[in-house]
């Protein structure tokens, strides 16, 4: 009788043991789930966006619900200098920030934005994989942000209603929008365009009204925002080719574990593979929507005058990128 008053006793122990074990797993699973906020500034419907809330769904997943991500693109946030502001103070916790709007706050990471600055768009991908895109994210760590990865938004090309570009000289005394950007300002200036600095979400509703005559974007982005309603000419200029740094709050990272952590690196890694695989595939067909929409289409442009013609920009801002990073750039460039 006493023997089995012992084997009942036990058994019970076992099964309150076994119920406490799985109370504090799925406390551990729902209480310990880090919440991350991205922003960016691509437009609904690209590619990049697709990818992105794809990246954010499996990263989800692959965590099982200890690290989930919403997206926000469209500068839904703010602008990308915004969205910076936000990532450094802690109230936003990721961004894909172009990296050449990061210059303001490290003036180096404006050597993005020098013109035509990659001989073929194979440099500009290796270089961004490699060293120079690693001394770029170190320089990011200066300032309380860890870079995760890159996402390529790709070559930039030319939009306005008045002729189609072909050579530096038919940009002179066209108001041009560009990015929060001072390089950008500085290039488009010696072709003799007047750059006007404004916010993404502001851009249509300036062209529309005639605020700026042109504006400057991936194809992606163009076909996004229905420019061709408001813009008659589409030129390929491929003028500055842009990557975004992925970034996230230092503090906030440091809280994700080291193997939650591998899984984000590797869902991002995966994620700017098919980024770029996707402009690829999608170059021509953004091309030919834009022409069926009834913009005038003109990829007959001379790069190497205009890649002359916004030379001096390279040596005004030398100074502020530095020997190391200049010796990097020009290692990895091709020119």
């Amino acid at each position: 009788m006493k023997k089995n008053l012992l084997y009942i006793m036990i058994f019970t122990m076992l099964i309150s043991l076994m119920a406490c074990g799985k109370k504090n797993e799925s406390s551990k699973g729902s209480a310990g789930a880090i919440e991350l906020k991205l922003g960016h500034a691509m437009s609904e419907g690209t590619n990049a966006t697709n990818l992105i809330h794809e990246f954010a769904v499996k990263v989800g997943e692959e965590t099982e619900g200890r690290v989930k991500i919403e997206d926000f693109p469209n500068s839904q946030l703010g602008s990308e200098t915004d969205m910076l502001e936000q990532i450094q103070l802690g109230s936003l916790d990721a961004g894909a920030i172009m990296t050449g709007s990061m210059q303001a706050i490290e003036p180096k990471m404006a050597i993005e934005d020098l013109p035509y600055m990659w001989k073929d768009i194979d440099h500009a991908r290796n270089a961004f994989d490699g060293e120079f895109g690693d001394y770029l994210g170190k320089l990011m760590e200066n300032y309380g942000l860890q870079k995760i990865g890159f996402i390529e938004w790709g070559y930039r090309e030319i939009t306005n209603n008045k002729r189609p570009i072909v050579k530096p000289e038919d940009l002179k005394g066209m108001k041009i929008r560009v990015a929060q950007n001072k390089l950008r300002v500085d290039a488009f200036e010696k072709l003799g365009a007047l750059p006007t600095m404004l916010a993404f979400s502001e851009l249509y509703g300036a062209l529309q009204q005639g605020v700026v005559d042109s504006q400057e974007n991936p194809l992606a982005n163009i076909v996004a925002a229905n420019f061709n309603e408001v813009q008659k000419y589409l030129s390929i200029t491929d003028h500055f080719y842009n990557q975004a740094m992925v970034v996230v709050n230092k503090d906030t990272w440091e809280k994700i574990n080291e193997d939650d952590r591998k899984i984000i690196l590797d869902c991002m890694n995966e994620l700017s593979e098919k980024i770029k695989d996707a402009n690829d595939k999608d170059h021509n067909s953004y091309i030919e929507t834009l022409r069926s929409k009834g913009m005038e289409i003109n990829d007959n442009v001379d790069k190497e005058a205009f890649r002359k013609a916004m030379l001096p920009v390279y040596e005004e801002w030398s100074a502020t990128f530095g020997d190391e990073l200049m010796k990097i750039y020009n290692e990895a460039s091709g020119w």
